[in-house]
């Protein structure tokens, strides 16, 4: 038995009928008209065309290699990352960096040895997505004197 309040009858046959009606077109009005959206926080404002959305990473460089090439001068060298479309190489710890579009970069004037990686960029019309860092190297300068 359904509980009632006090006072308030009970509807019967053609009134409860009446009651399930309204209730349903109530149902159905808020399903044809939904409550506008609201944009989450992560909202891109860039207008999209089309139905089908992808999802994508760009991959750290698979190599990352370092060689000397005289006092306090080095040269780093990356595997391709497809589409890239330029790549940052931290060094001295990340207290440097450079961008370049190649897939090497040569730095000179370093006084000190430190770590170094690089990541790899893939520029789309509003944003530019970066991959992870690659593998770190570790470089040395050793100066050597020479007397004879």
């Amino acid at each position: 038995m359904t509980p009632r309040h006090r006072g308030c009858p009970r509807p019967h046959g053609r009134a409860r009928a009446a009651a399930h009606a309204t209730l349903a077109a109530l149902a159905l009005a808020a399903c044809l008209h939904p409550a506008p959206a609201q944009a989450a926080p992560w909202t891109d404002t860039v207008g999209v065309i089309g139905t089908t959305l992808g999802a994508a990473t760009v991959p750290a460089p698979a190599t990352f290699t370092c060689a000397g090439l005289g006092l306090g001068s080095v040269r780093f060298t990356w595997s391709a990352v497809a589409g890239a479309t330029s790549y940052t190489v931290a060094y001295d710890g990340g207290a440097g960096s450079v961008t370049t579009t190649g897939t090497s970069v040569d730095l000179a004037g370093l006084l000190n040895g430190g770590t170094a990686w690089v990541r790899a960029h893939v520029a789309y019309p509003s944003v530019t997505w970066s991959s992870v860092p690659s593998t770190t190297r570790t470089y040395t300068f050793v100066v050597v004197s020479l007397c004879g």
